[in-house]
């Protein structure tokens, strides 16, 4: 990886809280090559199933923390409604701290949320690309032959290996 796809995928990194756990977003889990690509395809699946239980359990929190908004919004409203007027009520309790609070938790499972779907968004078209790298390598393999597409990396490690034999 060179130095510009390396600050590109560290800019990308973060970890979110979801249902008390850390989930890493992490571009880099993204990245392969001709090299890397068996490999990559063969843990992408995982990691999808991964990435997809913890959107569950984001949009689980999100429906909780819409569900306590308007509990709470609910209270402030009845403490505010004696002698006042519907809009006044209304105006008072979602001016309330504890139900802007409530609100701002809201805002932030849905951007939790989203973040986790955009990843998944990624992780999906990168599966597409990945098997459109693998079909134009058997491709090629079969017009060029295979010795043709081992990397020079590849035929060092080869040779080291063949020599200590």
């Amino acid at each position: 990886m060179n130095e510009i796809e390396k600050s590109i995928y560290e800019s990308q990194k973060q970890t979110i809280k979801v249902a008390g756990h850390d989930i890493d977003i992490d571009a880099a889990n993204l990245s392969f090559n001709e090299a890397t690509l068996n490999e990559y395809i063969q843990t992408e699946g995982a990691k999808y199933n991964y990435y997809g239980a913890a959107l569950a359990d984001a949009l689980a929190q999100w429906q909780l923390s819409k569900l306590q908004y308007d509990v709470v919004y609910a209270e402030k409203f009845k403490q505010y409604k004696p002698g006042a007027t519907e809009k006044l009520a209304e105006a008072c309790a979602k001016a309330d701290e504890e139900v802007i609070k409530a609100s701002k938790k809201i805002i932030a499972m849905q951007r939790i949320v989203e973040i986790l779907k955009s990843h998944l968004k990624a992780w999906d078209k990168n599966h597409d690309n990945a098997q459109s790298l693998g079909h134009m390598m058997r491709k090629e393999m079969d017009k060029l032959g295979f010795d043709i597409k081992y990397s020079q990396e590849e035929k060092v490690k080869e040779f080291f290996v063949n020599s200590e034999a």
